[in-house]
């Protein structure tokens, strides 16, 4: 039923147009079987995401009616199935890293780099075509709000000003997605490997999401970001824009990430339990209040700030303990 399951859900995911979610998914159980050391499976597993993703994807090219269009869907399907392919396979290098005790943050990093390189080697290989998609995708989501709207979209300018720069941040943006998926992706797999049947096959992950901390050193990274920034700002050139702001966009995820997890630690020193702390999490993404996250996580190279939140909840639960009802004077 497991193969079955995992089958039909790479072929739905992709008849519904969404095979990058497919691609997302394909790699935690090849990273589970393989920490568990079955890798003849986790090698199953792969290529039943590739085979899943190629069906999905001829199921539409042969729903097409034009002859032309069932041929070019055809083959990227292949292709597709292809990258597919190549996706999951990075869940044998995590599953490796998990069984030999690497840490949370260090498979997330791992997995995020190699995702990336995959994405922006098609990239710079397919430029013309990769940025012809991106100027239709945004125009139609344009189109869409404005329609909506019935009108002009407050959020029209912006993403045509993200079209207009895209050379300058479609790297950085990249990293951003590829961080962030992997970072989904290991929590999946470590939860996995925690709760799951076969717990006791292999060993006990390391570390946890909110205590994921970017090494201190990764901030001279972005003080040559900015001062690449500000040399671009008094001398204009192309190569100083894609290399600050790409690096920027990729930094900015990183310490957001940071911050997020930061403020996990600090509501739960409080007290809030997790479902309640990322609910308070998620009320800040809907309110846009969730981009001071980044200076916090850029500011915790300087100060611990998870430990300065578990010492300020500490005194705050003394002051109150102090401060309680006293008991009747003798």
């Amino acid at each position: 039923m497991f193969w079955i399951g995992l089958f039909l859900a790479g072929v739905l995911l992709s008849v519904m147009d969404a095979a990058p979610l497919a691609m997302a998914v394909f790699p935690v159980p090849v990273a589970v079987l393989w920490a568990r050391g079955r890798r003849g499976a986790a090698a199953v597993a792969a290529l039943c995401g590739a085979f899943s993703v190629l069906a999905g994807q001829l199921v539409i090219a042969l729903a097409a009616a034009d002859p032309g269009t069932v041929a070019m869907l055809g083959a990227g399907a292949f292709i597709l199935a292809a990258a597919t392919l190549a996706v999951a396979g990075l869940g044998a290098p995590l599953g490796e890293m998990t069984r030999r005790g690497h840490s949370f943050g260090q498979c997330v990093a791992v997995l995020a780099l190699a995702m990336f390189a995959l994405a922006a080697l098609e990239t710079a290989l397919f430029w013309d075509e990769s940025r012809q998609a991106w100027t239709v995708m945004i125009n139609q989501r344009i189109a869409q709000m404005e329609q909506g709207a019935g009108g002009t979209s407050p959020y029209g300018d912006p993403m045509r000003w993200f079209d207009t720069h895209l050379p300058y941040l479609v790297f950085g943006v990249y990293f951003a997605g590829m961080l962030l998926a992997a970072t989904l992706q290991v929590a999946a797999a470590f939860r996995w490997l925690r709760n799951g049947a076969d717990a006791a096959d292999s060993p006990p992950p390391v570390g946890k999401f909110k205590l994921m901390r970017p090494p201190e050193t990764l901030v001279w990274l972005a003080i040559a970001a900015a001062l690449l920034g500000l040399a671009d700002y008094q001398w204009p050139s192309d190569t100083l824009r894609f290399l600050s702001w790409n690096t920027g966009a990729a930094l900015a995820a990183v310490y957001w990430l940071n911050g997020v997890g930061i403020a996990l630690c600090a509501m739960e020193a409080f007290g809030m339990r997790a479902g309640t702390a990322w609910g308070v999490l998620g009320l800040m993404l809907l309110f846009g209040l969730h981009n001071g996250l980044a200076v916090i996580g850029l500011f915790d190279t300087w100060f611990d700030q998870r430990l300065g939140a578990q010492r300020l909840a500490a005194a705050w639960r003394d002051r109150n303990k102090d401060d309680g009802p006293q008991g009747p004077e003798e």
